[in-house]
């Protein structure tokens, strides 16, 4: 079983180390590398995050560094809440320093050979082609692994993988920092809408009533209804059609969005959920008012609100 040692890795340096404090908005899409040589070794890292419900991780790296996944896990854990992470390490040995295996497997070789041999006597196959497929026989070659991973080469790993993280969050946050300000913007545009609409509102609900009195009149005219009950419809089908409600969670919800936007950490399902709440709000605004200009405003602020969601749908 191949073992590790650890405790060099716990003692690097701060300057080392990836900080802890994420910005106000991160992206899920993201990528970074780092290439790493001591005189004993050369390691390529490649960090790939994209878009995903929850953390998931690949990793794409030498057998024997299979070891220093549940340490790789966390330090990835440690930056990264959600997204699909693709890590990819390379490592080639310095000739002058490396004590490389290469093992033979004489079994898979020698059967290989057999069947060829089978195969040029049953078709005839020409010498060229006969040894053309004598070196397409697959793992003739094993590089062998070592007993045990040594310290200075875990040190180079982590180290490694610690850049290509660092890269990569690095654009992930430059990302963030453009989508927050995109959202705010939108943001914005719908508290405007809003606005407009509140501006409206007594107007529309005087007309309203206008409208239904004159109607009811006309009722009035061919059937006898009594006029306290006629002012109660009146008054009813305007207080069903209003939406001062719906104004003020509309209102709520850009305000909880926005503190949102400035807070550090995983954000995004909590921005998912105020879109979803905001739209459900100006669809019964449209819903509920017969105003043309009320209308307009509703148009806009869903679709602004439908680009917020194609841009949350990237925030981590």
């Amino acid at each position: 079983m191949l073992h590790a040692i650890f405790h060099p890795v716990l003692s690097l340096d701060k300057s080392s180390q990836i900080s802890n404090t994420s910005p106000m908005t991160t992206s899920m899409t993201g990528f970074g590398s780092s290439s790493l040589k001591t005189d004993q070794i050369s390691i390529n890292t490649q960090v790939k995050s994209v878009n995903g419900r929850f953390l998931e991780m690949r990793f794409r790296m030498p057998r024997d560094y299979g070891c220093l996944e549940g340490e790789i896990r966390k330090l990835i854990g440690k930056q990264i809440q959600r997204g699909t992470v693709d890590l990819s390490i390379f490592r080639t040995y310095e000739s002058k320093t490396a004590d490389i295996k290469v093992i033979p497997n004489l079994a898979l070789a020698k059967a290989w050979k057999k069947g060829c041999d089978e195969l040029q006597k049953e078709l005839s196959l020409p010498q060229e082609v006969y040894q053309e497929y004598l070196t397409k026989a697959p793992d003739l070659l094993q590089i062998g692994e070592q007993d045990t991973l040594l310290e200075w080469e875990v040190n180079a790993v982590i180290r490694s993988v610690q850049e290509a993280l660092d890269s990569c969050l690095a654009e992930k946050n430059r990302e963030g920092g453009t989508q927050n300000k995109i959202l705010n913007e939108l943001l914005t545009q719908i508290q405007n809408f809003i606005n407009s609409v509140k501006e409206k509102k007594d107007i529309i609900k005087a007309q309203l009533q206008e409208k239904l009195v004159e109607r009811l009149k006309v009722i009035n005219e061919a059937i006898t209804v009594d006029p306290q009950r006629l002012s109660q419809e009146v008054l009813f089908l305007v207080d069903k059609a209003d939406i001062e409600e719906e104004l003020k969670r509309a209102q709520a919800h850009i305000a909880a969005c926005q503190k949102t936007l400035s807070q550090p950490g995983s954000i995004g399902k909590k921005i998912e959920f105020y879109i979803q709440e905001l739209h459900r709000e100006v669809n019964t605004m449209g819903a509920k008012t017969q105003s043309l200009s009320v209308t307009l405003d509703v148009i806009e602020a869903k679709t602004c609100i439908e680009r917020m969601r194609e841009q949350v749908q990237n925030i981590e």
